[in-house]
């Protein structure tokens, strides 16, 4: 890690709380470079936060600040147009008797102490019915809608993108999946039922607990890991959800369940990187640190951005072939780190081949 990636963890440690200035402030063509990370990371929002508490002496250049906020007031504008999507659609599967919650993205946001400086994405819904409810459903509207095993895009509402999720998410090992999904099936119920206000007298919606959004947060950010890059905004999401709290009897039963899932090493590693970047304490861990582990995923996080969009070690211009390739060699580079899903990704790709052979 250099001076300057290790200053900007300094940065967002301020944005959270966990620091009051740098070590040593940024210079001009430093700070181009931050706001550039800041990008790359989906944190422009959030790292603004830390801009703004920095004593004098290490505040940003005037013009760069001003490009900064116009960032922000986007940031917030979207993120309230993705609140009223979210709450309209929500409203429409309720009224059509398809219980439903939404995950991760405007529920995440509600942890952050200023939840519209969070960098909004898409509107993922878990529809609780069977997937070929769901899938008849959509293709009546959008006939060549593709199905994959956790989800078929739906037509944009309002410039926001729809996932439409009959499984929350899922695994490469076969084993661990089918365990994974047996979970999600006995806590579903529940999720619907989670009510919360969204900002700004938007309205209601559901949205996971923070019990279950620890495991299904934490499969998300290892399939991301395993398939193309995570970024730090969904550290910080789960940096912000561990903030929330949690028993020690909690925490033991969650260690048992990473465990039984085949997520225990990929946990240990994001914990390194919480408490690294952001200042993660101890005692707010789920499962102790993996140094050997969570140095490997930094390196990669930093290295590709998010969702390995700014992975300069592949193409992305290439067709399925090529994707293929990138998925092959990213698996033969972290088979010594995360051997299990690793292995079994060639195996679940020729599954989820024959899966979508029979629902599309």
């Amino acid at each position: 890690m250099n001076n300057l990636t290790g200053r900007f963890f300094e940065l967002i440690q301020v944005a959270v709380g966990n620091r009051q200035q740098l070590s040593e402030a940024f210079s001009e063509e430093e700070w181009e470079a931050v706001f550039t990370m800041s990008k790359e990371q989906a944190l422009r929002g959030v790292v603004f936060q830390g801009v703004n508490r920095l004593p004098a002496e290490q505040q940003v250049p005037r013009k760069l600040k001003l490009k900064w906020i116009v960032v922000v007031e986007k940031t917030a504008k979207r993120n309230e147009e993705v609140n009223k999507v979210a709450v309209n659609i929500s409203k429409q599967f309720t009224k059509a008797g398809i219980p439903n919650c939404i995950l991760k993205g405007q529920g995440n946001a509600l942890m952050y102490p200023h939840p519209n400086t969070r960098t909004s994405g898409d509107i993922d819904i878990w529809l609780m019915a069977h997937p070929d409810k769901i899938i008849r459903m959509v293709k009546k509207v959008l006939p060549k809608a593709k199905a994959c095993y956790h989800h078929i895009d739906f037509k944009s509402i309002g410039g926001v993108p729809l996932e439409l999720h009959y499984r929350p998410q899922f695994l490469n090992n076969l084993v661990y999946n089918a365990r994974l999904q047996q979970w999600f099936s006995e806590k579903a119920e529940e999720q619907s039922k989670h009510l919360v206000d969204l900002p700004d007298g938007s309205g209601k919606i559901s949205v996971p607990t923070n019990a279950f959004n620890r495991i299904f947060q934490m499969s998300h950010i290892s399939k991301h890991v395993i398939d193309e890059g995570i970024g730090l905004r969904q550290l910080m999401d789960y940096y912000y959800l561990l903030q929330q709290g949690f028993t020690e009897e909690e925490r033991q039963e969650e260690e048992w369940l990473l465990r039984h899932f085949g997520l225990y090493s990929v946990a240990a590693a994001v914990m390194y990187v919480l408490q690294e970047v952001f200042g993660l304490k101890p005692e707010q861990m789920i499962v102790p640190v993996d140094e050997r582990r969570g140095k490997f995923l930094l390196e990669e996080i930093m290295q590709a951005g998010n969702f390995g969009h700014f992975d300069k070690r592949v193409s992305h211009d290439g067709g399925q072939l090529q994707q293929n390739t990138n998925r092959l060699k990213r698996d033969l580079r972290l088979l010594r780190y995360f051997p299990s899903e690793c292995l079994w990704e060639p195996v679940f790709r020729w599954y989820h081949y024959f899966w979508r052979l029979r629902h599309n």
